[in-house]
């Protein structure tokens, strides 16, 4: 239980440590970054995302992202359009060069299935970034925001 509220203890702080020191962001793990996607999306807060996108997927999130609107419900962020109640990275896949974080999302509602969507990653100038969201039933956050108006 200690061990547990100590994570989440460290969990909260880390928009924090955007905030306050980007170039910490250098010592990023993949199992970091799916923690912070984790927090934004049960916080409502995106701004921690934000500031771990690759520099193309942040030019094209902002490019679609109505001017006053909030990022967290104008951007499609995972696959589902109802609030999860629950969301955790649970595994891996992807090469050395591509890793993929697999984030579960989940609901309070046992009738309502839980699904799964992978943070694909990239490394830009040795830092690990967010490239694109696959989502588990079919396209990506790339193809959603492209084929949009």
């Amino acid at each position: 239980m200690m061990a547990m509220m100590t994570r989440l203890a460290a969990l909260f702080a880390l928009p924090a440590l955007f905030l306050a020191a980007p170039a910490s962001a250098l010592s990023l793990t993949a199992a970091q970054l799916g923690d912070i996607y984790c927090y934004a999306r049960l916080s409502g807060d995106m701004a921690p995302v934000l500031a771990i996108l690759t520099p193309e997927l942040s030019a094209l999130v902002a490019e679609h992202l109505p001017p006053g609107a909030d990022a967290a419900t104008a951007i499609p962020w995972q696959s589902s359009a109802d609030y999860a109640n629950t969301c955790m990275p649970v595994g891996s896949s992807g090469t050395s060069d591509a890793p993929e974080i697999v984030i579960a999302f989940g609901y309070r509602d046992p009738d309502k299935p839980g699904y799964a969507d992978r943070l694909v990653l990239r490394f830009v100038d040795q830092r690990i970034r967010i490239d694109d969201i696959a989502y588990g039933a079919s396209g990506t956050l790339r193809q959603k925001l492209t084929a949009s108006p």
